[in-house]
């Protein structure tokens, strides 16, 4: 007998199609041939359909399953987690709800463990009494494989990641955040109130959120925006964000994808490089203006012949001094420099400490 037709045969209860033999016989080919786990359950739970992507996920054939509900023993082994997974449709069974999108993790023939998405429903008759269930499943190992490795990549990210929901509630706050913040992952998911912490000043908390509700309303991506928060230690940082909406195919918004990095230490190296230069061109300046003051007065010397060669010598080797002192300073504030900024490429570090 052909195994894509062998169910209406065998378990005629379990179809009620009143149609053409065709008719039937192309149901029963798409129910066989589907890509996803279809298996019809009866009132006790014994197998009455197990079909090809059954067969393939779990390495169990239909002739090993059919007429029995010791296959569950099977693809769950443990005690412990088949009462959980047991309990969990015998709940949803007595209040008469669909599982929809239910997890398990099942052992299969072969010794591997496979992540399975379930949605179960049952089956009624024209009374209103139960003649079965019907369960669909997917395997979503290599799914689930990839979203741990997502999230592991997530976690550990060296920038602030954060997603929040529609609402603006926090789901997730990885490791930089922690760090940044000094708030761990307990102690805002779920919730929104983190924002009064990091921004704790009311009129300044109120001029972030309007920029911030400005950019979302009008659909615009948030790109290096910047600005000061409060770590759990009191210290101020500063954040640049960017951020954007996630939507679902219908452009209803899913939540928001918030990116930060920390350039509390750059902008203080900047802010230090700046005093740096506006030290140097200060003690630059006033030798500089001798020099050019005394050789000024030299030269007009010279034009009116107040000026012998010992007099143009001793003035020359003034100037030499005071010259001197201005690369001695260069050298003192580049060294300094150097030493500031760590950052600084060793050529040159070289090129200023030479």
């Amino acid at each position: 007998m052909d195994k894509n037709n062998r169910y209406s045969d065998q378990h005629p209860e379990h179809f009620s199609i009143q149609d053409t033999s065709v008719t039937a016989g192309f149901f029963e080919t798409l129910l066989m041939n589907a890509n996803v786990w279809i298996t019809f359950l009866d009132k006790k739970g014994r197998i009455g359909v197990w079909n090809t992507a059954g067969e393939e996920i779990t390495g169990y054939t239909e002739e090993e399953v059919r007429g029995s509900n010791e296959i569950w023993k099977k693809l769950y082994p443990e005690p412990e987690y088949r009462k959980i997974v047991t309990e969990k449709i015998d709940d949803a069974i007595k209040n008469r709800n669909k599982l929809e999108n239910f997890e398990t993790v099942i052992l299969t023939k072969g010794g591997n463990r496979k992540q399975i998405s379930w949605n179960t429903r049952d089956i009624r008759d024209n009374n209103g009494e139960i003649i079965g269930y019907i369960a669909l499943a997917r395997d979503i190992s290599k799914i689930v494989s990839l979203e741990k490795k997502f999230r592991t990549l997530l976690m550990n990210a060296n920038v602030w990641v954060a997603f929040l929901d529609s609402q603006t509630r926090i789901e997730v706050w990885n490791r930089a955040a922690e760090v940044i913040s000094g708030y761990r992952a307990e102690e805002v998911r779920g919730s929104n109130e983190i924002w009064k912490k990091l921004y704790p000043d009311p009129t300044y908390r109120k001029e972030v959120t309007e920029k911030i509700l400005d950019i979302i309303s009008n659909k615009r991506d948030i790109k290096n925006f910047e600005s000061k928060i409060s770590a759990r230690d009191g210290t101020e940082k500063i954040i640049t964000w960017n951020t954007r909406a996630l939507e679902n195919g219908t452009g209803n918004t899913l939540g928001y994808i918030m990116i930060g990095n920390d350039i509390t230490r750059e902008r203080k190296l900047q802010a230090d490089f700046i005093e740096y230069l506006g030290e140097s061109a200060m003690r630059l300046k006033n030798p500089v203006e001798v020099i050019k003051s005394n050789m000024d007065d030299l030269i007009l010397r010279l034009e009116n012949g107040e000026c012998s060669t010992e007099d143009v010598i001793l003035q020359i080797r003034i100037q030499t001094k005071n010259a001197e002192q201005i690369i001695e300073n260069l050298f003192e504030l580049n060294k300094a420099i150097g030493m500031a900024f760590e950052d600084m490429p060793s050529e040159l570090k070289k090129f200023l400490s030479e």
